[in-house]
């Protein structure tokens, strides 16, 4: 788990370290870099946690027409790791650091810099491989997706959307997908898988309503899944429902479900899932979850 503990040694061991001029880069995009194992007092361990940091509290930006996630320093460096989408740490050798001033290219990235921290922060760039649903919830998930939308999710509003499951499981397109998460480090995982997503919030689903940055639209499948459900109050499902063209299916964790964080509020998950039962029109048993198939109140 990343804390702001590693943010700060960080840090404070880039003042310390002997970065290396890119020479080969040195017309076209000056940079430095530091190697595990071979710069002294950086070892390979070092810059697997580096770019654990980087994912965490980094953000989004782009070299020309690659994304990647940068952490701005208060030395005024950007730092970055070469390695694109998900981080196996055996496969980060290196981290690259360049003047936060030296931009390279149209900077149409998303942007994922939350206002608050969550208890998903820490877990984020190792959340696919240890913290996410299991391949057996995630098969059974993907059954009752295509029972209840058909093969086709199309245009998508993901509420609580991690990392993107649905676009990883190949139920849509990035480009049809909009999601929406407080978790900045959660956003910046989903977007160096899949940068060309129709849209990112780093926000509750209440704040966007209450800001309006989802406008008017409606949505021909609307999800919270993964027990992403627990985390909205009950008032807020209508609402939800309001957003779908078709259905809105809720993933709650059941009562007795253990939560990869301490995040939820046991309160007002109750109260959800009792919400969720109320109106629900199919539900199911999937592992830790209960998952509710809602309707949506727009038709075709």
């Amino acid at each position: 788990m990343i804390t702001k503990t590693d943010l700060t040694w960080w840090l404070e061991l880039e003042r310390e370290l002997d970065w290396q001029f890119a020479t080969t880069y040195a017309e076209g995009a000056p940079h430095e870099y530091v190697v595990g194992g071979k710069t002294p007092g950086l070892s390979e361990e070092d810059v697997a946690r580096a770019a654990h940091v980087i994912r965490t509290y980094g953000e989004p930006m782009k070299f020309l027409k690659s994304t990647r996630i940068y952490l701005v320093t208060p030395m005024g460096w950007k730092h970055w790791d070469m390695q694109g989408g998900t981080i196996e740490d055996e496969s980060v050798t290196l981290i690259n650091r360049g003047r936060v001033e030296h931009v390279y290219g149209v900077q149409n990235m998303p942007r994922t810099k939350s206002p608050c921290g969550t208890a998903y922060d820490g877990l984020a760039t190792t959340w696919d491989r240890h913290h996410g649903m299991t391949v057996e919830e995630q098969q059974s998930a993907v059954d009752l997706i295509r029972s209840t939308f058909g093969d086709r999710l199309g245009r998508t509003l993901d509420v609580g959307c991690g990392t993107g499951l649905p676009v990883d499981l190949g139920l849509v397109e990035p480009v049809r997908y909009v999601g929406i998460d407080p978790s900045t480090a959660m956003l910046n995982a989903l977007v160096m898988k899949h940068p060309a997503i129709a849209g990112v919030h780093p926000m509750t689903y209440s704040e966007a309503e209450q800001k309006h940055v989802l406008c008017g639209t409606i949505y021909d499948s609307v999800l919270a899944i993964g027990g992403s459900a627990s985390h909205l109050a009950a008032d807020t499902i209508n609402s939800l429902r309001a957003r779908s063209k078709r259905d809105a299916l809720l993933m709650h964790f059941a009562a007795e479900a253990v939560p990869s964080t301490a995040g939820i509020d046991a309160t007002v998950a109750a109260e959800s899932l009792a919400m969720a039962s109320s109106l629900a029109v199919r539900q199911v048993r999937i592992g830790r979850f209960i998952a509710s198939v809602i309707p949506g109140t727009h038709g075709y």
